[in-house]
């Protein structure tokens, strides 16, 4: 009796099959879009309004009010003007010399 010993496929063989995605990549399956269903990921992202800055929220306190986001910009929610701010959320917003420190005013939730 012969053993048949299978290799698992190298690195190299699996590659060619993956795609790695970005943004500005058009959807490679054609066939899915003419179902008419659309990938959430494609959906046009929100762009920043001049002179805005983009981050993302290092944390945010609920009970409080307040948070940072990742460039260490002190954020309240009284000058958030659209969404829900939670810690990871992206944000944009405009910046104002605060008290202590810099402050966001115009804060806006991006999806």
């Amino acid at each position: 009796m012969q053993q048949v010993v299978e290799r698992a496929p190298s690195f190299e063989d699996r590659a060619k099959w993956v795609r790695v995605s970005t943004w500005d990549q058009p959807d490679y399956f054609e066939w899915i879009a003419s179902t008419g269903f659309t990938s959430p990921r494609h959906e046009p992202k929100a762009q920043p309004a001049d002179g805005q800055r983009c981050g993302k929220m290092k944390w945010f306190s609920e009970r409080k009010g307040y948070g940072f986001s990742t460039c260490d910009i002190f954020v309240h929610a009284r000058n958030l003007i659209s969404g829900e701010l939670r810690s990871g959320s992206r944000i944009c917003f405009d910046v104002k010399e605060g008290g202590k420190s810099p402050e966001a005013i115009n804060v806006r939730v991006i999806k």
